[in-house]
């Protein structure tokens, strides 16, 4: 199991996540973010660019597709695209049913 999180232009909100529906990802949370990356010479008042966060808790062998998706539809080949990273997820359980692991993912 993997939890993966991406960075994100806003305006491709709406596009990926129909498209990550479509791959049969078992849910995602989505947060508004301000951060900045290596491109540090911006005046002072811009900063802190807002930005869309993505996580999404995936079985091993969802992540490739998960990730061809997020790039398929967030990348325009300009700075501040996003990020996308990938970590290793020991357990899950769900709340309400106790299942745990694949169960509780999907």
């Amino acid at each position: 199991m993997k939890k993966i999180e991406c960075i994100i232009r806003s305006e491709r909100l709406k596009d990926v996540t129909a498209a990550l529906k479509n791959i049969g990802i078992g849910g995602m949370m989505v947060s508004d973010v301000r951060g900045f990356g290596v491109q540090t010479a911006r005046p002072e008042s811009f900063l802190f660019v807002h930005k869309t966060k993505i996580e999404i808790y995936a079985l091993d062998t969802q992540v490739k597709k998960i990730i061809s998706t997020i790039l398929m539809h967030c990348s325009t080949g300009k700075i501040g695209d996003g990020k996308v990273a990938v970590m290793p997820l020991d357990d899950c359980v769900r709340v309400r049913t106790g299942e745990r692991k694949n169960k509780a993912i999907l």
